[in-house]
């Protein structure tokens, strides 16, 4: 059985020619690189608005535009921070916000204890304390530390 050649040779030749034109490509259509765009301004005019622009321009939230600006820190002392913490506990608070309910403001005990907490922290005694705290130190224990109901 001999075998005729025409037929692969014609085969090969037809496959090439439907699958020629696939494999020259459009190198224009589907390029990845970017086509450079002219521009239609000139630089000047882009710097002269960029000024214009930026003396109209909002700070941004920075003070009077300054994008360094130092972040100014609560200026309590150590005394007074304990203190407070101190009075927080006493007062209720901190088991009314750190109990299961959270800190629903909604709730009487919650709404007592910070009341509590305002008038303790208004009061002569918040000042007395922190003095104490000045010169004594911490005191070992916390004081009277209300139970909520």
């Amino acid at each position: 059985m001999k075998r005729s050649l025409k037929t692969p040779a014609a085969l090969a030749i037809l496959l090439t020619a439907i699958a020629g034109p696939a494999f020259a490509g459009n190198y224009a259509e589907g390029d990845p690189r970017p086509a450079p765009l002219t521009a239609s301004t000139s630089r000047a005019a882009v710097m002269a608005d960029t000024q214009r622009w930026l003396q109209t321009a909002p700070d941004q939230g920075y003070p009077q535009g300054n994008p360094r600006a130092v972040v100014s820190v609560s200026s309590n002392s150590r005394a007074v921070v304990q203190a407070d913490t101190m009075i927080w506990m006493r007062s209720g608070l901190a088991a009314a916000q750190l109990g299961e309910a959270g800190a629903d403001i909604s709730r009487p005990v919650y709404q007592r204890a910070a009341a509590d907490y305002a008038q303790r922290r208004a009061g002569p005694g918040f000042a007395a304390l922190v003095e104490d705290i000045k010169h004594k130190g911490v005191p070992a224990t916390t004081g009277f530390v209300r139970k909520l109901n």
